[in-house]
């Protein structure tokens, strides 16, 4: 019997502040329900030092994008967002995250088409692990259809995002069928619709969503287009609400007519009124309504809740258990030169050997080592003679498959040698991606403030000099090559030390060296400031995109409907591209928010002296010391005179809003990916 049946022991580990009120924190208080619910248990963690506290057969991690596995135990990664959301971070935060996801020992997948692209990262650095279907959902329910005549719309807005579907929501408020949950500071402009906060413990979304008797279910496009579904529609199968929701790919197959669709198309207005269609029907049809419910969350009971889709996780854990084909014999020459803790790398060396069947490691140490050096068992120790170079380097490696590095303060992954020999091919290297410590002053880039240490930085380019003995320690420590690959190579250095930092940067010069993304080493303490024998040279030539050829990374913002139509418009993205604004005429700024703000003060003086207000869909009165006003209030002849500069991230509803009139404007630029570049490069 799989001994994982019974009595299994999870960490759910939400490496973003667990008191922070965002779906990660809902998502494990429903976890650690529904895992209750099973017979197994569930601790709710933050840190590494908490995993290794609990001791657990497996970690969960709910965020696998923002941290790396960190410790010996199996790490499955919930893999349920969208790739295409994180191609709008930083390139710097695109690197880490893509680093950090493949480190997981298995994955928790939502849907065929994240499958498919967690695939083809996996082929990069040939692994095949372990995948099981997993969704955003909900605990199992046995709560009874509500819907009624009583029944409002539940809507819950996210945390995270801004104010989603201004003019749609509107339309439902007015209409007086919308219940509204969620920080009052988000929707204030929709006072009659509005019912409070809702608290982050796991259960109240579905209780509140089981007592209105009927909920709205919308995505992003970004969620039907790789057929991710979110979180609401589990919790209102759950509740046991009529779900309206939008033609998403994984509605349809699995619920089928039990739920009420509309069309994303033709903009807010007529989807409002689509919606709108859909209440007027259920109300004037109660008894089907509440059957389409009732379906509904027998279909969720009986395959979708958590606990149905967590049940093959045993077998999952027991194939990890089980021990891999025996690899090819292997015998890898480590170079430990100069430093401190000779011994201790030794007893790495050991552990590295212990963990990986076939492979025998010989530790080559220079001459000055001291003569009473223990050797562990299972390494071998090779005394180098007086002479440095690749030739007495070679002659050491005689015999062996390959060399790798070993700096004073790197600490390896117990498969660091398994992963890196797997990726290296023939007749080249491969140099691993790191962890080293977080600065006690801002390093400049994004970090998870929950743990002791950060994702290196992926190009030599972003190093300051401050940092660069620390990342040329890193490079040499994730370092495999095989011997041939060293085969007519010249390395000047003075001492093994020296010789030891310079090695990848001869080798990078030379041939192709692949870089692991997954973090396998990690660097415990910075090195000496006095290492005169760094290299401050970069391993590769920086490539420079051509700017004429180059597009901005969006549009929109990711909660716009139509992205399409977002890109149909000339764009603002780079300062430069302020003078293609005509020279002459009244300016206006669609958006009174932050992106508002943005473009006021980025425009060139005699641009912002043209700016006459700023324009809204509802609000008026002052802003920045100009007029706020709705746009249905200017003149069509003032309008058609104007240049329009949309500031906001709904880009594609503006246009619309603003084709509605008889009279366009004489010119609409999009400044969404100006605002955006702005916000990311943190220059504002």
């Amino acid at each position: 019997m799989n001994r994982y049946h019974e009595g299994l022991r999870l960490a759910l580990l939400n490496p973003i502040n667990p008191d922070h009120p965002i779906a990660e924190r809902e998502l494990a208080l429903r976890l650690a329900r529904s895992i209750g619910n099973m017979g197994w248990e569930a601790r709710i963690v933050s840190r590494a030092g908490q995993v290794e506290a609990m001791d657990p057969d497996a970690v969960l991690c709910l965020h696998p994008q923002a941290t790396a596995k960190l410790s010996s135990h199996p790490w499955l990664a919930c893999y349920w967002n969208p790739s295409s959301l994180l191609d709008g971070a930083s390139a710097v935060a695109r690197a880490n995250g893509t680093a950090a996801e493949l480190s997981y020992d298995a994955y928790l997948v939502s849907g065929s088409i994240l499958h498919a692209h967690l695939g083809s990262l996996m082929r990069d650095v040939r692994r095949e692990p372990p995948v099981m279907p997993f969704h955003v959902s909900s605990p199992r329910s046995t709560l009874i259809s509500n819907f009624g005549p009583h029944s409002r719309l539940f809507y819950v807005g996210s945390n995270w995002d801004g104010r989603r579907y201004p003019a749609l929501l509107r339309t439902l408020s007015d209409a007086g069928i919308l219940a509204l949950y969620g920080t009052r500071e988000r929707w204030s402009h929709l006072p009659d619709a509005y019912h409070g906060p809702l608290p982050f413990d796991g259960s109240s979304v579905i209780n509140t969503a089981h007592q209105w008797g009927m909920g709205l279910c919308l995505h992003l496009p970004q969620h039907r287009v790789e057929g991710v579904p979110n979180m609401r529609v589990f919790e209102l199968a759950a509740a046991g609400a009529l779900i309206l929701a939008d033609r998403h790919p994984f509605i349809e197959e699995h619920f089928g007519d039990s739920v009420l669709y509309v069309d994303m198309e033709g903009g807010e207005e007529a989807i409002a009124a689509a919606i709108l269609d859909q209440i007027a029907w259920a109300r004037s049809h109660v008894r089907q309504a509440q059957e389409m419910a009732v379906t509904a969350q027998t279909i969720f009971n009986s395959s979708l809740c958590l606990e149905s889709l967590l049940a093959p996780l045993p077998d999952i854990l027991a194939r990890l258990s089980s021990p891999p084909p025996s690899p090819v014999r292997r015998h890898v020459g480590v170079l430990l030169a100069g430093g401190e803790d000779l011994y201790g790398r030794l007893q790495q060396l050991a552990a590295q050997s212990s963990a990986v069947p076939n492979l025998s490691l010989t530790a080559l140490v220079c001459q000055d080592a001291p003569l009473d050096l223990v050797q562990p068992a299972g390494v071998r120790v090779c005394r180098l003679g007086e002479a440095v170079g690749m030739e007495a380097l070679l002659a050491a490696l005689e015999g062996m498959d390959g060399l790798a590095l070993l700096p004073d303060a790197i600490m390896w992954y117990p498969d660091h040698l398994k992963r890196l020999i797997t990726m290296t091919k023939q007749g080249g290297a491969t140099i691993a991606a790191a962890l080293w410590p977080i600065p006690v002053e801002s390093s400049g880039f994004p970090i998870d403030p929950a743990e002791e240490l950060a994702l290196a930085l992926p190009d030599e380019c972003c190093i300051s000099d401050e940092r660069w003995p620390a990342w040329v320690t890193l490079r040499a420590g994730g370092l495999y090559c095989i011997r041939d690959r060293l085969l007519g190579l010249t390395v000047e250095a003075h001492d093994w030390s020296s010789f030891m930092l310079q090695l990848p940067f001869a080798l990078a010069s030379s041939g192709p060296v692949d870089l692991q993304p997954v973090p396998s080493l990690a660097q415990v303490r910075l090195p000496s400031r006095s290492a005169g024998a760094v290299p401050l040279r970069p391993m590769r030539r920086v490539e420079y995109v051509v700017e004429a050829e180059a597009k901005p990374p969006r549009f929109a913002g990711i909660s716009d409907l139509d992205a399409p139509l977002a890109s149909s418009i000339p764009f603002l993205w780079k300062p430069s591209d302020f003078n293609r604004l005509p020279p002459i005429g009244a300016i206006w700024l669609y958006g009174a928010g932050q992106g508002g703000e943005i473009v006021l003060y980025g425009l060139p003086p005699e641009a912002r002296a043209r700016v006459v207000g700023f324009l809204d869909s509802s609000r008026e009165g002052e802003h920045h010391r100009l007029p706020l006003r709705r746009v249905v209030d200017i003149k069509p002849g003032e309008l058609a005179t104007s240049t329009i500069i949309i500031a906001a991230q709904y880009v594609s509803e503006i246009i619309r809003t603003l084709r509605r009139n008889s009279i366009y404007p004489s010119h609409i630029f999009n400044a969404y990916p100006y605002i955006s570049a702005i916000q990311e490069g943190g220059d504002y």
